[in-house]
């Protein structure tokens, strides 16, 4: 017969005490809240990506030496296909587009965008843009 070792239960008791880690609970919780934020944040980020091409393409017709010459129409048009060309004409409509012409041309875009997110829980984004075109 092997000899019997007697176990410090003293030891034993300090080496779960230096343990540190994520039980199996608390690791699912991180994962929720991980998986939580991710699932949130694919559905927000296309629409800040169409609203910084809305941007590019107002930047874009700001710079134009021509633009304070086109008409409303034109404007739109040039502002529609920039946004087509980028994939971000999904949520920008012509109707959202306001181009009024006292003191100067001032072009503003708003307009909102609503996610599906969680059963019947919508996200609602609000974009509001205005520039002034140069003369």
């Amino acid at each position: 017969m092997p000899p019997t070792r007697k176990v410090n239960t003293l030891t034993i008791k300090s080496n779960f005490r230096k343990q540190r880690g994520l039980t199996l609970i608390s690791f699912g919780i991180v994962m929720a809240a991980g998986i939580f934020v991710a699932y949130t944040a694919m559905k927000i980020i296309p629409s800040y990506l169409e609203y910084n091409a809305l941007i590019n393409a107002l930047a874009t017709l700001q710079e134009d030496p021509g633009a304070s010459d086109m008409s409303a129409v034109q404007m739109r048009r040039k502002i529609i296909a920039s946004l087509w060309v980028s994939y971000a004409s999904d949520n920008i409509k012509d109707e959202h587009i306001k181009i009024s012409r006292n003191d100067g041309i001032k072009i503003n875009v708003k307009y909102e965008v609503r996610k599906t997110w969680i059963g019947n829980i919508d996200l609602i984004l609000h974009f509001d843009k205005t520039v002034a075109l140069r003369k």
